[in-house]
């Protein structure tokens, strides 16, 4: 049982460690797009970057609202704090998980 246990504690660390990899890309596009205001008239880039929008935008706006300090001028300062929470999240969070697992299987 344990063996089994161990498997999935593994494979989902596995998971959240890509979950948490695809969000660093997103909120690496979205500071992308914001430098360079990419406008297509329609196509899948107009899609592309709607859709990273819509992905970053809630947890963007949250960020924004609980530290307000980080908007500094015209400056915001908010994706540098995200890219730390989810550094943290991805090394404290999978790597927990995934030890433990790896623990349960020796």
């Amino acid at each position: 049982m344990s063996i089994l246990v161990g498997n999935l504690l593994v494979a989902l660390g596995g998971v959240v460690s890509a979950v948490l990899s695809l969000a660093w890309g997103l909120l690496f596009a979205r500071i992308l797009f914001s430098w360079f205001r990419p406008d297509p008239p329609a196509g899948i880039l107009r899609k592309l970057v709607g859709l990273v929008y819509a992905l970053t935008d809630p947890v963007m706006d949250r960020t924004r609202r609980l530290l307000p300090f980080l908007q500094v001028g015209a400056f915001d300062l908010s994706p540098i704090a995200l890219f730390f929470a989810i550094g943290f999240l991805q090394r404290v969070l999978a790597g927990v998980l995934t030890q433990w697992g790896v623990s349960m299987l020796a």
